[in-house]
């Protein structure tokens, strides 16, 4: 199965000293258990909803095209929430959700998608922004029927998470922060599902 993660710095693993993050975590996990994946982390530092929709599509097609076993996981959000010179979100909070429905329409017939929502820093600036996000993106999901996680609440009870984000650059954990989130996804009964052998 091929599966293209698009997103952000947290798809590309940013601050994990092995730079595996959890999309590399994840996919050993899977194939030392046995599945057959063929992952191709498509994360770019600091991209925003909006840079993700001008580019998913041409990354995606030639990996996934005329293929029946492929997927896209898609995860950002976080950068969208980030704050301007003026105070100001970098993408509006509707504005993105706009983004996110455009690209979960044009994604979902061609390719099965999971969505994972955008992580908090453990900091009340963007972590407020960002909860109400996951929440309206996790409804902007499930109009289309897309599963959708939320990983804002379980990473900041998560004891690892913001630690290390606060003992590193303030916004990205190291190798256990990604762990736990790899964690977190593989429990998730809809990648579950996508584990399950084809028929």
């Amino acid at each position: 199965m091929r599966i293209c993660f698009i997103g952000d710095s947290y798809v590309t693993g940013t601050g994990d000293e092995t730079c595996q993050g959890w999309v590399g975590r994840l996919s050993a996990t899977e194939r030392q258990a046995g599945h057959d994946i063929t992952p191709y982390n498509l994360g770019v530092r600091g991209q925003t909803s909006h840079d993700i929709a001008l580019r998913w599509h041409a990354e995606a097609l030639p990996r996934l095209a005329g293929r029946h076993d492929g997927g896209i996981v898609l995860s950002f959000g976080v950068n969208d929430c980030t704050s301007t010179a003026q105070g100001q979100p970098r993408v509006p909070h509707e504005a993105c959700i706009a983004t996110t429905r455009q690209i979960l329409q044009h994604a979902r017939p061609s390719w099965p998608v999971l969505v994972i929502g955008p992580p908090p820093v453990g900091r009340s600036c963007p972590d407020g922004r960002t909860r109400a996000l996951s929440h309206a993106m996790a409804d902007a999901c499930a109009q289309v029927s897309v599963p959708f996680l939320s990983i804002w609440e379980p990473l900041l009870a998560h004891p690892t998470w913001c630690t290390e984000i606060a003992r590193g650059d303030g916004a990205h954990p190291s190798g256990g922060g990604y762990a736990a989130l790899a964690r977190i996804i593989h429990d998730w009964p809809a990648w579950r599902k996508w584990m399950e052998p084809l028929p």
